[in-house]
């Protein structure tokens, strides 16, 4: 069953005579974000780089990197 509905100060408002029964289980899903509403800028990468993504991070070079840390340290 889809009821459709709207976000009201925070709570989903169902349209329409819908009746649901108290504790009935429900599952909320966005159709489409109002016209205006731009979400948060994400910066990638968390280190900034002119050349993201040139390190070859394997599990061995990490290993090795906190080895180096904890010696300097």
């Amino acid at each position: 069953m889809v009821i459709p509905g709207r976000v009201q100060n925070g709570v989903v408002v169902l349209e329409g005579p819908v009746s649901l029964p108290e504790g009935a289980e429900v599952m909320v899903s966005v159709a489409s974000a109002p016209s205006g509403v731009q979400g948060k800028r994400v910066v990638f990468p968390l280190v900034e780089s002119d050349h993201p993504g040139t390190w070859d991070l394997t599990n061995e070079r990490i290993a090795e990197i906190l080895d180096e840390e904890d010696v300097s340290s």
